[in-house]
C-alpha cells in the first residue's frame, strides 16, 4: 500500500527505492530530507516505492503494482510520471508520451571547452551566486507560482550547500544561468539552463553548462541530467555521454 513517507519505515522504503538511481537518487532523497516536514504531502512511499508528487507530475523510484499506481496517482491530480521502465511497469492504462535521455559526465573527466561567440562571452559578467529571485524570474517568467516554488526550494538548498548556480549577467540583465539543484548521494543534478532570448545560439549556455559540469566533476560528483528529445544533439555535441532513459507517462484523456 502506497502511504505517506512520514515514519522512519516509510522514509526507509522511499530511500532505498531512489537508492542507486540515476539522476532520481539525488533529487528525491534530498527533497524528502529538506521539505518533508513542510511540505509533508509530497512524499509518498510503498513496499518498493518513492514518489515526489509536488504538482501534476510525478516523480517515481522503484515500483508498484500498475493498478494500484494508476489509482493513486489520479486521486491525487497527477497527469503524467516520470518513470524507470527498466525498472517499473507504468500505472496501467496509461500513455507513454516522451522519453527523458540521461546524460552526465564521468567524475574526474573533464569535457573541453565549447565554442562561443568570444566578444559576446568577454562582454559578459560571471557570477558565481547570484541572487535567487532573479534567476527564478528568468527561468519562470510567466508562471508566478512555479517561481515562488523555485524560489523557496533554492533558498533553501543554497543555504545547506546542496545546489549551485551560476550566472552570467550583460549589465544588469540576465544573460544566462545554469545550476544544480540537487547535490546529494554523489551525484550533481544539473537543469534549469536558460539563455535570454535575445542571445541564444551562440555558444554562451553551453560554455557555461560545461564549465560548472567540469568543476562539480573535479570535486568528485558525478554530473546528471535529464533531456527532451530536442536537446539530445545539442548535449551530445558538447561531449555529455548517455547514460540512459526514463520515460513519462500520461494519464488518458477524461
Amino acid at each position: 500500500m502506497i502511504r505517506q513517507a512520514t515514519t522512519s519505515r516509510a522514509k526507509l522504503r522511499f530511500y532505498n527505492a531512489c537508492r542507486g538511481k540515476l539522476c532520481l537518487g539525488a533529487t528525491m532523497p534530498l527533497a524528502l530530507e529538506l521539505l518533508g516536514k513542510s511540505q509533508p504531502g509530497r512524499f509518498f512511499a510503498g513496499p518498493t516505492l518513492a514518489l515526489d508528487i509536488g504538482g501534476s507530475t510525478a516523480w517515481m523510484a522503484g515500483h508498484a503494482n500498475p493498478e494500484e499506481l494508476a489509482g493513486f496517482l489520479t486521486f491525487c491530480g497527477c497527469g503524467a510520471v516520470v518513470l524507470d521502465e527498466a525498472e517499473a511497469a507504468p500505472p496501467a492504462g496509461w500513455t507513454r508520451a516522451r522519453p527523458h535521455t540521461i546524460f552526465g559526465l564521468t567524475p574526474g573527466r573533464q569535457l573541453p571547452e565549447p565554442e562561443a561567440d568570444e566578444a559576446l562571452w568577454a562582454s559578459l559578467t560571471f557570477d558565481r551566486d547570484p541572487p535567487a529571485r532573479p534567476v527564478a524570474e528568468a527561468l519562470f517568467p510567466a508562471r508566478p507560482a512555479r517561481r515562488d516554488d523555485f524560489y523557496s526550494e533554492l533558498c533553501t538548498k543554497r543555504s545547506r550547500g546542496r545546489a549551485r548556480v551560476w550566472a552570467l549577467w550583460q549589465g544588469e540583465t540576465l544573460a544566462c544561468t545554469v545550476g544544480a539543484y540537487a547535490l546529494a548521494n554523489g551525484q550533481a543534478y544539473m537543469a534549469c539552463g536558460e539563455t535570454a532570448e535575445p542571445l541564444r545560439g551562440r555558444g554562451i549556455g553551453g560554455r557555461l553548462i560545461v564549465r560548472l559540469a567540469n568543476e562539480l566533476s573535479a570535486e568528485g560528483f558525478q554530473p546528471v541530467f535529464l533531456c527532451a528529445p530536442e536537446r539530445v544533439h545539442f548535449y551530445t555535441r558538447l561531449g555529455f555521454e548517455k547514460l540512459g532513459e526514463y520515460a513519462r507517462y500520461e494519464a488518458p484523456a477524461k
